[in-house]
């Protein structure tokens, strides 16, 4: 695991299957940083001290209060930017958790939620307190150095409540979608959805939300936090890796179903998504 601050513990070695933690030491101020995206879906909990965050959404920043408690949420495949301030001492720590892609698909799928509908796991700060007592009983084994059977056990209830209760918005919106409209929104990527193997245009696009291709450009952006190309990319990147778990179909049929003339293509736009080969995934 990586970050921007100084590691102090990981559960490396201590058998731990369902996700991955780290406690780190994080700076008094952080310049603007990059976090690239990632298949696995990533916690942190404030364990000491106060600063304010800020991450970039579309054109602007969302800013917000951290204290010991407090929880961010990283949904997969989104990159996200960042920066923050502290408010003094004492100094920060805060605790990673990163829930593996194979165990955060089979708890969508044992709870019958849509692949897309990820990005409903995205927070930038989630008021949960079932969430962050369970990531500080975790913060407090990993310490210890407690083996996997209680660390599993929390970490498995801790995924199945986030996913249980934490979607509760469909069709990749947000509570604040921005000037686009949540209506509009929705049927713009509803319909990005329907022609993943087709070629979607961005004046098709546009004409759903009723603008210019120029303003919509910009309103989807700011309402989603990435280009109307990136969005339909990570969507197609998303239906491929669920055919690629949930069929024998082959990489180059695949391909073709989510809009990519040769399966090289996919291939590499896969590897770009992923970090690793379609064939790789499917293992």
């Amino acid at each position: 695991m990586t970050g921007p601050g100084t590691f102090l513990a990981s559960s490396a070695g201590l058998g731990w299957r369902t996700a991955d933690a780290g406690l780190w030491a994080d700076p008094a101020q952080l310049d603007e940083c990059t976090a690239p995206a990632v298949p696995d879906l990533t916690m942190v909990l404030v364990v000491a001290g106060h600063y304010t965050i800020e991450s970039r959404a579309g054109l602007g920043w969302r800013s917000a209060g951290y204290r010991p408690g407090s929880v961010a949420v990283n949904a997969p495949g989104r990159e996200s930017v960042f920066r923050w301030r502290s408010a003094g001492q004492p100094a920060l720590r805060s605790f990673h958790l990163r829930f593996r892609s194979a165990v955060v698909h089979q708890a969508l799928d044992g709870l019958a939620v849509a692949d897309h509908d990820l990005d409903g796991l995205d927070a930038l700060s989630l008021d949960d307190a079932y969430v962050s007592a369970s990531l500080f009983a975790l913060q407090r084994a990993l310490e210890s150095g407690t083996a996997g059977l209680y660390a599993d056990a929390v970490a498995g209830a801790l995924l199945t409540h986030l996913v249980h209760t934490g979607l509760p918005i469909r069709a990749g919106t947000s509570a604040d979608s921005g000037p686009l409209g949540r209506r509009e929104l929705a049927r713009v990527v509803e319909y990005m959805r329907a022609h993943l193997g087709g070629n979607v245009q961005l004046d098709e696009l546009a004409a759903l939300a009723n603008v210019s291709k120029f303003h919509f450009l910009r309103m989807f952006t700011q309402s989603t936090g990435l280009t109307p190309h990136r969005y339909l990319t990570r969507e197609r990147m998303r239906h491929g890796a669920g055919l690629l778990r949930r069929t024998d179909l082959s990489v180059r049929q695949i391909a073709v179903l989510c809009g990519y003339a040769s399966a090289s293509r996919f291939a590499a736009a896969f590897r770009r998504e992923y970090g690793i080969s379609p064939a790789a995934y499917r293992r």
